[in-house]
């Protein structure tokens, strides 16, 4: 009976150190948790408002005025029953489960009174989704972007602002565009053309527009 005591009592040590280590461990990843949760907050809120600012200024520049927000917003979940109120903290929205935080857009063109993004036309949402494209890539700008036909819906004094935001962007983040536009192919250092023969076969046509000039003032 002793030696199973002092066996037991070895074990019951043993596990009672280990459970303490345990509490230890657990306390001490809540309050990890509960910082880098304060930290995304925080770098989010910052995110957030330089987005804000940059959206504005683009928009402003794409449409010659006007004015153009983004909102933090509540969207029920679907399937809830009843849509509650969300609480919110530092100015962000507290999740729960009967809805989940969303970005609502506002824009304001100028010489129209149209204030909502479903009163657009296509060519106006293809504009606005540039502006906050582009705000994005400002904010946090990436090492190379492409850019599909974005400015297929542009006229000629959009495409030449437009050309001009990317000489702009060009700068940070190496671009790569798919486009038929002019103004565009004005503003690139390197054109790509792809154009078949009469065999059938696809040719790749490369040409700097620098060595191009040269060639031109000759």
């Amino acid at each position: 009976v002793v030696q199973e005591y002092q066996e037991t009592a070895l074990r019951h040590g043993f596990l009672t150190k280990e459970t303490e280590d345990l509490k230890q461990a657990s306390g001490s990843l809540k309050e990890l948790i509960k910082e880098l949760d304060l930290h995304i907050k925080k770098d989010f809120h910052e995110g957030f408002v330089k987005l804000k600012e940059e959206f504005h200024n683009y928009f402003r520049i794409i449409f010659g005025g006007g004015k153009a927000s983004l909102q933090l917003v509540n969207v029920p979940v679907r399937g809830a029953r009843d849509e509650e109120e969300v609480e919110y903290e530092e100015g962000l929205p507290v999740e729960t489960k009967e809805a989940e935080a969303g970005i609502d857009l506002t824009v304001d063109l100028p010489r129209k009174r149209i204030k909502g993004l479903a009163m657009l036309s296509g060519g106006e949402r293809a504009l606005t989704s540039i502006a906050l494209l582009f705000a994005i890539t400002a904010v946090n700008p990436p090492p190379f972007l492409v850019l599909d036909e974005t400015d297929a819906a542009l006229d000629e004094a959009n495409s030449q602002r437009y050309a001009a935001i990317l000489k702009e962007l060009s700068k940070k983040t190496q671009l790569i565009l798919v486009t038929h536009n002019r103004e565009t192919m004005k503003c690139a250092g390197i054109l790509y053309g792809v154009t078949i023969g009469d065999d059938g076969v696809s040719k790749l046509l490369s040409l700097k527009l620098e060595e191009a000039e040269v060639y031109t003032n000759r």
